[in-house]
Protein backbone atom coordinates (compact mmCIF):
# COMPACT_ATOMS: atom_id res chain seq x y z
CA UNK A 1 0.00 0.00 0.00
CA UNK A 2 1.29 3.65 -0.32
CA UNK A 3 1.33 4.45 3.45
CA UNK A 4 3.66 1.01 3.57
CA UNK A 5 5.57 2.33 0.82
CA UNK A 6 5.94 6.10 2.59
CA UNK A 7 6.80 4.55 6.08
CA UNK A 8 9.62 2.59 5.16
CA UNK A 9 11.12 5.69 3.91
CA UNK A 10 10.72 8.04 7.14
CA UNK A 11 14.06 7.75 8.55
CA UNK A 12 13.94 10.55 11.33
CA UNK A 13 17.12 11.99 9.89
CA UNK A 14 18.15 15.96 9.14
CA UNK A 15 15.44 17.76 6.95
CA UNK A 16 17.78 20.03 3.87
CA UNK A 17 21.07 18.20 4.90
CA UNK A 18 22.15 18.30 0.97
CA UNK A 19 22.06 22.03 1.61
CA UNK A 20 24.42 22.80 4.40
CA UNK A 21 28.15 22.49 4.80
CA UNK A 22 28.48 18.52 6.08
CA UNK A 23 31.54 18.18 8.65
CA UNK A 24 32.52 16.23 11.59
CA UNK A 25 35.06 16.88 14.80
CA UNK A 26 36.65 14.75 17.14
CA UNK A 27 36.41 15.55 20.43
CA UNK A 28 40.09 14.18 21.56
CA UNK A 29 40.86 13.15 24.72
CA UNK A 30 44.14 12.05 25.78
CA UNK A 31 45.20 10.40 29.36
CA UNK A 32 48.62 11.92 30.89
CA UNK A 33 49.73 10.69 34.28
CA UNK A 34 46.21 9.53 35.06
CA UNK A 35 44.16 12.17 34.15
CA UNK A 36 42.16 13.48 30.89
CA UNK A 37 42.87 16.16 29.28
CA UNK A 38 41.06 17.61 25.59
CA UNK A 39 43.54 17.93 22.77
CA UNK A 40 42.63 21.39 21.11
CA UNK A 41 44.12 23.53 18.03
CA UNK A 42 44.87 26.87 17.37
CA UNK A 43 44.26 26.85 13.91
CA UNK A 44 46.89 28.67 11.45
CA UNK A 45 46.62 32.17 10.93
CA UNK A 46 46.22 31.77 6.81
CA UNK A 47 43.07 29.58 7.05
CA UNK A 48 39.79 30.06 7.61
CA UNK A 49 39.08 30.71 11.24
CA UNK A 50 42.55 31.59 11.80
CA UNK A 51 43.53 31.91 15.30
CA UNK A 52 40.34 30.20 16.76
CA UNK A 53 40.88 26.80 19.23
CA UNK A 54 38.96 24.17 17.75
CA UNK A 55 39.10 20.22 18.01
CA UNK A 56 40.18 18.69 14.88
CA UNK A 57 38.14 18.36 11.83
CA UNK A 58 36.88 19.89 8.59
CA UNK A 59 34.61 18.92 5.89
CA UNK A 60 32.99 15.61 4.55
CA UNK A 61 34.52 14.25 1.10
CA UNK A 62 33.20 11.80 -1.32
CA UNK A 63 35.79 9.38 -0.51
CA UNK A 64 34.99 9.45 3.43
CA UNK A 65 32.74 6.64 3.84
CA UNK A 66 30.74 8.39 6.87
CA UNK A 67 31.01 11.17 9.24
CA UNK A 68 32.95 9.04 11.23
CA UNK A 69 35.73 8.61 8.93
CA UNK A 70 35.66 12.33 8.56
CA UNK A 71 36.73 13.20 11.69
CA UNK A 72 39.42 10.63 11.67
CA UNK A 73 40.52 11.94 8.58
CA UNK A 74 40.71 15.24 9.25
CA UNK A 75 42.53 14.16 13.10
CA UNK A 76 45.36 12.04 11.27
CA UNK A 77 46.31 15.45 8.96
CA UNK A 78 45.80 17.79 11.38
CA UNK A 79 48.13 16.44 14.38
CA UNK A 80 50.08 14.21 12.21
CA UNK A 81 49.06 11.11 13.92
CA UNK A 82 48.82 7.30 12.75
CA UNK A 83 44.66 6.31 12.58
CA UNK A 84 45.73 3.15 14.97
CA UNK A 85 46.27 5.64 17.35
CA UNK A 86 42.59 6.87 17.71
CA UNK A 87 40.33 5.24 19.72
CA UNK A 88 36.67 6.15 18.89
CA UNK A 89 34.48 6.08 22.03
CA UNK A 90 31.41 7.19 20.36
CA UNK A 91 29.23 9.90 18.71
CA UNK A 92 27.85 12.76 20.70
CA UNK A 93 25.61 13.89 18.30
CA UNK A 94 24.86 16.23 15.44
CA UNK A 95 25.43 20.00 16.06
CA UNK A 96 23.89 22.19 13.62
CA UNK A 97 24.75 26.38 13.15
CA UNK A 98 22.65 28.47 11.96
CA UNK A 99 25.06 29.68 8.79
CA UNK A 100 24.39 26.55 7.52
CA UNK A 101 26.50 24.29 9.03
CA UNK A 102 25.72 20.67 10.19
CA UNK A 103 28.94 19.24 12.24
CA UNK A 104 28.80 15.61 13.36
CA UNK A 105 30.51 15.09 16.96
CA UNK A 106 32.73 12.04 17.69
CA UNK A 107 34.31 11.79 21.04
CA UNK A 108 37.53 9.61 20.60
CA UNK A 109 40.65 9.10 22.83
CA UNK A 110 44.57 9.89 21.58
CA UNK A 111 46.38 6.54 22.23
CA UNK A 112 50.23 8.09 21.43
CA UNK A 113 51.62 10.39 23.74
CA UNK A 114 51.71 14.10 22.76
CA UNK A 115 55.40 14.27 21.92
CA UNK A 116 54.31 11.61 19.17
CA UNK A 117 52.38 14.20 17.11
CA UNK A 118 53.83 15.89 13.60
CA UNK A 119 51.27 18.46 13.41
CA UNK A 120 50.79 20.37 9.98
CA UNK A 121 51.35 23.49 10.42
CA UNK A 122 49.69 24.99 6.73
CA UNK A 123 46.71 24.08 9.47
CA UNK A 124 47.83 24.33 13.43
CA UNK A 125 50.03 26.89 14.71
CA UNK A 126 50.20 25.24 18.11
CA UNK A 127 48.34 22.49 20.39
CA UNK A 128 46.95 23.23 23.49
CA UNK A 129 46.51 20.17 25.80
CA UNK A 130 43.91 21.96 28.33
CA UNK A 131 42.83 19.08 31.43
CA UNK A 132 38.88 18.44 31.60
CA UNK A 133 39.07 19.12 35.06
CA UNK A 134 39.47 23.04 34.36
CA UNK A 135 36.36 23.45 32.55
CA UNK A 136 34.69 21.22 35.49
CA UNK A 137 35.92 23.57 37.81
CA UNK A 138 35.41 26.95 35.41
CA UNK A 139 31.94 27.05 33.81
CA UNK A 140 31.70 29.16 31.05
CA UNK A 141 30.22 32.14 30.27
CA UNK A 142 27.37 33.81 28.38
CA UNK A 143 26.81 36.16 25.82
CA UNK A 144 24.38 36.36 23.26
CA UNK A 145 24.51 37.67 19.70
CA UNK A 146 22.19 37.87 16.71
CA UNK A 147 22.48 35.82 13.42
CA UNK A 148 21.27 38.20 10.59
CA UNK A 149 20.07 37.37 6.98
CA UNK A 150 21.29 38.76 3.67
CA UNK A 151 18.70 38.22 1.06
CA UNK A 152 21.69 38.05 -1.40
CA UNK A 153 25.09 35.96 -1.80
CA UNK A 154 28.69 36.66 -3.23
CA UNK A 155 29.49 34.13 -6.69
CA UNK A 156 32.80 35.00 -7.88
CA UNK A 157 33.19 38.37 -6.67
CA UNK A 158 29.56 39.50 -7.86
CA UNK A 159 26.42 40.30 -5.42
CA UNK A 160 23.66 37.83 -6.53
CA UNK A 161 19.62 39.33 -5.21
CA UNK A 162 17.13 37.10 -3.57
CA UNK A 163 14.61 37.37 -5.42
CA UNK A 164 11.94 38.44 -2.80
CA UNK A 165 10.40 40.74 -4.80
CA UNK A 166 9.77 39.21 -7.52
CA UNK A 167 8.03 35.91 -5.64
CA UNK A 168 6.18 38.82 -3.80
CA UNK A 169 7.61 38.01 -0.64
CA UNK A 170 7.06 39.91 2.59
CA UNK A 171 8.34 43.41 2.62
CA UNK A 172 11.06 42.37 5.34
CA UNK A 173 13.10 40.09 3.11
CA UNK A 174 13.89 42.64 0.91
CA UNK A 175 16.88 43.84 3.01
CA UNK A 176 18.58 42.25 5.83
CA UNK A 177 16.31 40.50 8.88
CA UNK A 178 17.27 39.10 12.28
CA UNK A 179 17.18 35.69 12.87
CA UNK A 180 16.66 34.85 17.23
CA UNK A 181 19.29 35.49 19.74
CA UNK A 182 22.00 32.73 19.82
CA UNK A 183 23.57 32.11 23.40
CA UNK A 184 27.15 30.82 23.18
CA UNK A 185 29.74 30.10 25.91
CA UNK A 186 32.62 31.12 26.04
CA UNK A 187 35.80 29.60 28.48
CA UNK A 188 39.06 31.25 28.83
CA UNK A 189 42.19 29.44 29.66
CA UNK A 190 45.84 30.73 29.27
CA UNK A 191 45.02 34.13 28.07
CA UNK A 192 42.69 32.08 25.22
CA UNK A 193 39.00 31.96 24.50
CA UNK A 194 37.36 28.74 23.66
CA UNK A 195 34.14 29.51 22.39
CA UNK A 196 31.64 28.68 19.35
CA UNK A 197 31.33 25.23 18.44
CA UNK A 198 34.04 23.96 20.12
CA UNK A 199 32.77 25.75 23.26
CA UNK A 200 29.36 23.83 22.67
CA UNK A 201 30.91 20.77 22.71
CA UNK A 202 32.88 20.76 25.93
CA UNK A 203 29.82 22.27 27.22
CA UNK A 204 27.71 18.72 26.39
CA UNK A 205 30.77 16.67 27.72
CA UNK A 206 31.27 17.93 31.05
CA UNK A 207 28.18 18.58 31.67
CA UNK A 208 26.36 15.27 30.30
CA UNK A 209 28.91 12.91 29.90
CA UNK A 210 31.96 13.32 32.13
Amino acid sequence: MERERIRKKLNDGIIGREKNFNSAVLASIIEIDGKLNFVLEKRSRNISQGGEISFPGGGWEDTDKNFEETAIRETVEELGILSKNIDILGKLGTLIIPAGVLVEVYVGEILCMIEDFNINLDEVEEILVIPVDYFKENPPKLAKITVQMYPHYKLEGKKIEFPAKHYNLPEKYHKPWNGRDREVYLYEYNGETIWGITADIIYEIINKII
